[in-house]
């Protein structure tokens, strides 16, 4: 089975086949999801602790990480309204009167009475 690793950085799981190693002179391996984490932490000297997008900052804040679930649930929404769309653009047009017309109808119907 294949081993899951966090970030070291932010704290996030890496899936299988990504992600970036980093060993040390003393022999110490760091895993990095993203260049992004790896940049701030290896080449920038950036602490997790007082970056706002990482897990480690959030604990330290005591904040929970609802900004995450809101952008998810965001994503699934987007998914929700294109499938919306295709199913609008699948069902037959049907004809619209264009207002003209339907001044000109409602004209006609007042001169009859």
């Amino acid at each position: 089975m294949v081993e899951q690793h966090l970030c070291v950085f932010c704290g996030e799981q890496i899936e299988p086949g990504t992600g970036k190693m980093y060993v040390r002179k003393d022999g110490t391996t760091l895993m990095f999801c993203t260049n992004k984490c790896y940049k701030n932490m290896i080449e920038l000297k950036r602490v997790a602790r007082n970056t706002t997008w990482t897990k480690a900052y959030a604990t330290k804040k005591g904040i929970s990480i609802a900004a995450k679930e809101k952008s998810d649930a965001k994503v699934e929404e987007t998914e929700a309204t294109a499938e919306a769309k295709v199913e609008k653009k699948s069902e037959p047009k049907t004809k619209t009167v264009s207002r003209k017309k339907a001044r000109a109808a409602k004209k006609a119907e007042a001169a009859k009475e």
